[in-house]
């Protein structure tokens, strides 16, 4: 007999911003550097996001950061992280988790499609 899934286990499955066309739609702007720049949050678990003297940061837009800032602990973002998936990869996607500042807590924000995973592979950086 299977029960009914409860709340927890659909936001586990299923992202709070839903299938997102681009990294574009998650974050206004990128920068690499070592210190976190203004209203800046780590980006990592792509090609080339880490590198020798730097890190990727990345703006979230309004409308990604107050639902996600909603769900962490004290509302305060700690950063985002893209992880390969074989499940969604089959799909041609990429999940997006967000995790809070003190990492009590990590979910599941979005699907992009994979191809942005391979845009950092050739380029190695994004936009600034």
């Amino acid at each position: 007999m299977n029960a009914a899934p409860t709340g927890m286990e659909k936001t586990m499955t299923q992202p709070l911003l839903g299938i997102l066309p681009s990294l574009d739609s998650l974050f206004e702007s990128f920068q690499f550097q070592i210190d976190t720049p203004e209203h800046h949050v780590l980006l990592t678990g792509l090609p080339g996001t880490v590198r020798s003297g730097s890190f990727l940061f990345a703006r979230p837009g309004p409308d990604v950061r107050e639902p996600v800032a909603a769900r962490c602990t004290n509302g305060i973002i700690g950063g985002f992280r893209a992880i390969r998936s074989a499940h969604w990869m089959k799909q041609g996607l990429l999940p997006v988790y967000a995790y809070d500042l003190p990492h009590i807590v990590s979910f599941f924000a979005a699907l992009i499609p994979y191809a942005e995973h391979e845009r950092f592979e050739s380029k190695g950086r994004v936009g600034q």
